[in-house]
């Protein structure tokens, strides 16, 4: 008998005391009507589903190829987080079992019951993370492909991407602003100016592509979200040079520090190895 229904006995014994629930009902509950329920639990053990992990996580906060790979990276560090705590608490919980069977008494044979339940209840959701682990993995191997980025890409790659995201979203959140407000608020206000871009100049050109797409619509034209992408891309590469005039405010000479970063070339170099 499985640990199901050694419950479901159980429950039998205590109906006595419910005043809805007859045995009947928890007999069909528990046994006929919980076969589908286990075949569809076989879906879960993920907090997401696929559709949600790659077109919602990986697109929430970025457009930078870089900065998605980085988040499938994290996403799948979370995960082997979780599979190697369930290791090792699975690995406590065998010593635990042995302990327990040596003591061959009645709590600790119950405790032994309980253990294995919650050991193959457990399995569905390490399943699950594995499940997750594979579909960042595959998801970062595409980008990387579609992008055109090298298999070898080094944190330096990534540095240098910043730039472009940076303008990307900020641009992307002042036209935001502009279609719900009207105006781009403080904050990206601030964005802009971090990177070089003058407030009005920014507001100028978001107010002129929202009346190119407005004019595009009143003549039946529905643009999709790839016209964005490509105004986005546009203004990366009008702005991409501005985030310089800021540094030579500040007096910085230099954001990227090779010294700092991971690139396998110059560990090498610095290990003398060549």
């Amino acid at each position: 008998m499985n640990a199901l229904a050694k419950i479901e006995q159980s429950l039998l014994g205590m109906s006595k005391h419910f005043s809805t629930i007859t045995p009947a009902k928890i007999s069909k509950i528990f046994g006929e009507k919980m076969i589908p329920v286990e075949r569809a639990n076989k879906t879960l053990g993920r907090r997401n589903t696929q559709h949600t992990n790659q077109l919602m996580t990986l697109t929430m906060l970025t457009m930078s190829p870089y900065r998605q790979m980085r988040q499938c990276l994290s996403q799948i560090e979370k995960k082997r987080l979780a599979i190697e705590d369930a290791y090792f608490k699975n690995a406590k919980t065998e010593i635990r079992i042995k302990e327990w069977l040596a003591q061959d008494t009645e709590m600790s044979r119950i405790r032994i019951q309980e253990a294995r339940y919650q050991q193959e209840r457990g399995a569905m959701y390490i399943e699950g993370a594995i499940k997750e682990i594979a579909t960042f993995q595959d998801a970062m191997e595409e980008i990387r492909i579609s992008n055109g980025i090298p298999e070898d890409w080094t944190e330096r790659d990534a540095e240098e991407d910043e730039v472009k995201h940076h303008i990307m979203q900020a641009f992307r959140q002042s036209h935001r602003d502009m279609l719900l407000t009207g105006h781009i608020t403080q904050g990206n206000a601030e964005y802009l100016e971090q990177y070089g871009i003058h407030l009005q100049t920014a507001e100028r050109i978001v107010g002129d592509y929202i009346q190119q797409v407005n004019e595009m619509m009143d003549n039946e034209k529905m643009p999709s979200v790839e016209h964005l992408y490509e105004f986005l891309d546009q203004m990366a590469n009008e702005f991409y040079l501005a985030h310089k005039l800021v540094m030579n405010r500040i007096g910085l000479k230099t954001i990227i520090r090779d010294d700092y970063l991971y690139v396998p070339q110059l560990e090498e170099s610095r290990n003398g190895n060549h």
